[in-house]
């Protein structure tokens, strides 16, 4: 069962829907793209099954997630912060809610314990290396053609090693005068990467095939005849290369232009949303210590202090300072929490029972 299939032929199942995010947050601006969360059941058949029940859905850019029941419960069990913010959603925000979903609503205050404290705290920390991570895509960007697998060899010309001045020193692939499409190569004994390279002109294989090096057997009078050089291939860089290319464009191709143009501009050198949600995060973990339940809609001071996070006006060693005195307040208040420690499993493992039989007993 795929996303597309839960939403057309088995929509009955689903019990809950919501617009999710900076929408629900209040924090969104005219960029903002909308996210959506929602909640299905399934029969207890499908736990029976050597199939592996669905757990989760999304879309191909997780804009869309729903969650099973059973795997909604088991996140929430560890105050999953974006788990526990669907219990407590803006009414303008619920898209639909049915009797099985208030049934948990009714039920809430089960999953908000002292580990309010570790989740938010540590999904906070998260945001703040996000920060800092994705800085190397907007400050180093990758060219659009691909890594060449020639931009990362070396190679040792024979031709020239009686004029030259410092034996031995390899030179990049690419200064060097050779056609490797009229060589073959040999894999050099105990050097991993290495090979001896022989020209063999118009008559050749080539070196490189399919993006690999390819051995062939060189024939003894063939060892000196035709010997030019020894190549060394950096495999692993290029394979990261590679993987650093793909991350890079798809990062650049999916995202949101408006969100980077401060960083691009060098007026700022952090990503600021991603600081929002840390501070964002933190002040709902506040709220469940002190209030016994999360902040999901902001409003007045915090609303505009968490926007003025966004619009970049504050330096990231500001926030970092600040981020620190907000974890450090948040520890006392868990101290001194008179919140449970942990969440009652077998109280929710009896709501997961309640739930699942009251929807199969009602179902069309």
């Amino acid at each position: 069962m795929d996303l597309e299939s839960l939403l057309r032929d088995r929509a009955d199942s689903v019990i809950f829907e919501c617009l999710s995010g900076s929408h629900a947050y209040a924090l969104n601006t005219p960029e903002s793209d909308e996210d959506f969360k929602g909640l299905f059941v399934l029969p207890e058949a499908d736990y029976l099954s050597l199939e592996t029940p669905v757990s989760q859905l999304a879309d191909a850019k997780n804009d869309v997630v729903y969650y099973s029941l059973l795997r909604f419960l088991e996140l929430a069990l560890s105050a999953n912060p974006n788990i526990i913010e669907l219990l407590y959603m803006p009414d303008d925000c619920v898209r639909k809610s049915t009797r099985h979903f208030e049934k948990l609503q009714q039920q809430r205050d089960l999953f908000i314990t002292k580990k309010a404290y570790d989740s938010h705290v540590g999904y906070a920390q998260a945001q703040i290396k996000k920060a800092r991570g994705q800085n190397k895509w907007v400050n180093n960007p990758q060219p659009k053609p691909r890594p060449e697998r020639e931009d990362f060899c070396w190679f040792i010309d024979m031709r020239a090693e009686q004029s030259a001045g410092m034996p031995m020193r390899p030179r990049p692939l690419v200064k060097v005068d050779i056609e490797l499409a009229h060589c073959h190569a040999a894999a050099l004994e105990h050097a991993g990467g290495m090979y001896r390279i022989y020209h063999y002109g118009s008559q050749a294989k080539g070196v490189f095939r399919g993006g690999s090096v390819v051995c062939e057997s060189i024939p003894i009078d063939d060892e000196k005849a035709r010997f030019v050089g020894l190549l060394s291939d950096n495999q692993a860089a290029y394979d990261r290369a590679v993987r650093d290319h793909q991350h890079y464009w798809d990062w650049r191709d999916h995202r949101n232009e408006k969100r980077w143009q401060a960083q691009e501009d060098g007026l700022i050198d952090y990503d600021s949303k991603n600081m929002m949600h840390t501070f964002r995060l933190l002040l709902s973990g506040e709220a469940i210590l002190r209030n016994g339940a999360p902040l999901v809609r902001f409003a007045g001071d915090k609303r505009q202090f968490l926007m003025d996070i966004r619009n970049g006006k504050f330096t990231y060693q500001d926030l970092i300072e600040q981020a620190a005195e907000k974890i450090f307040e948040l520890g006392k208040l868990c101290g001194q929490s008179d919140l449970p420690a942990e969440v009652d499993k077998a109280r929710i493992e009896a709501l997961l029972k309640d739930v699942t039989g009251e929807w199969e007993a009602n179902k069309v």
